[in-house]
């Protein structure tokens, strides 16, 4: 009998636990239509569906679990944008969607929705004050009023120094929640160096489990191991010819390492630089791994032969995982180099046309 008790308070407990990790959204399309509304989750930081339910007469419901409160994004098939955004939490929420005004979309039941409106809010207001600067700037351009030219300059400066402001007073104050860690990733994460990422999680330690704490972490882990001082991260991948290609194999020369893309036109307008670098002190020891974030081969290829590039080239999406050496590196924006010593260790990282010839210079004159 008493084990019969047990296996029921048992049972009882873990489906208290399922519906608390349980949610449903209600909610109306308006102007009222038919047809389907999909729900998208994120996966490796895209878009991804993770449920579909009928809208009839205008009404729709989802209903599902999740463990914490998550961004989540929705569409209605047929129309090539997303109507609604959305940080969904256990509970029950409802939601009035308007397919053409994103912005007056309503959302209640969710904490995390009210804590997220509040920042929504504060930026659409910066967003109406930076377009009437725009007009203003444009129209003390074709009147020649430098004085206003000069003082409208003056309040956008300040207008952007106190959006960041609000952004960091705003992440302080809801720390605890996965909605600051997300307005973080938006604002500071990719020009962020890793001893400030490491303040961030420190920051952010209750919601470590957070997918944009994950985030957070994964940076800083690339950055700390893609350090000045650290051994360069192994890179492995194929060249033109279809033959690997490993960082070790350059050992006893320096290497600049050159994040770019065909695609990408200040990698294109720094590539003379690159080539008269490299046509100086290759026969002296230097060599340039050239690392491209094309999406297609070809383009890839092409540029290579077009702008006459002599040196050594991969392809970071050709590999079995498709952006790995960009991510082991940090890289968030190309161009971007990393320059090697003879042991494998880097010695400086992002350096640009005249710095770059002038450390090269230094290792070699």
């Amino acid at each position: 009998m008493k084990k019969f008790i047990l296996i029921t308070f048992l049972a009882l407990l873990f489906a208290a636990c399922q519906k608390n990790n349980s949610y449903t959204i209600t909610g109306n399309v308006v102007p009222a239509e038919d047809g389907q509304i999909i729900l998208y989750g994120f996966e490796n930081g895209n878009p991804s569906a993770v449920d579909t339910a009928a809208i009839s007469e205008g009404e729709f419901i989802f209903k599902g679990t999740i463990e914490e409160p998550d961004l989540r994004l929705m569409s209605i098939k047929g129309r090539n944008s997303y109507v609604a955004q959305l940080f969904l939490e256990p509970g029950k929420m409802n939601m009035t969607i308007y397919p053409d005004s994103f912005q007056a979309n309503v959302v209640t039941g969710s904490k995390s929705q009210e804590i997220f409106q509040e920042y929504i809010d504060e930026m659409v207001r910066m967003s109406r004050a930076g377009k009437d600067l725009e007009e203003r700037f444009i129209e003390s351009r074709s009147t020649g009023n430098q004085d206003e030219l000069e003082a409208i300059q003056f309040e956008y400066q300040t207008m952007m120094d106190n959006s960041e402001l609000y952004a960091r007073n705003f992440i302080k104050e809801y720390q605890s929640s996965p909605v600051a860690a997300y307005v973080y990733l938006m604002n500071f994460y990719e020009s962020a160096d890793a001893e400030e990422l490491d303040s961030m999680l420190a920051m952010f330690e209750p919601i470590k489990t957070s997918q944009f704490v994950e985030t957070i972490q994964k940076r800083a882990d690339a950055l700390r191991a893609s350090g000045i001082g650290a051994e360069a991260p192994e890179i492995y991948l194929k060249n033109p010819e279809g033959l690997p290609v490993s960082l070790k194999q350059f050992r006893g020369k320096y290497v600049l390492i050159d994040f770019w893309a065909s695609w990408c036109q200040p990698c294109i307008v720094e590539m003379p630089v690159i080539k008269s670098i490299y046509a100086d002190y290759n026969d002296k020891g230097f060599e340039i791994l050239g690392v491209s974030l094309d999406r297609e081969e070809k383009a890839w290829l092409d540029a290579i032969e077009n702008y006459s590039m002599d040196w050594v080239h991969v392809w970071d999406l050709g590999g079995e995982t498709p952006g790995e050496t960009a991510n082991k590196y940090g890289v968030n924006g190309i161009p971007y180099t990393v320059l090697i010593d003879k042991e494998g260790k880097i010695i400086a990282k992002n350096l640009r046309g005249e710095q770059l010839r002038e450390k090269i210079a230094e290792l070699f004159d």
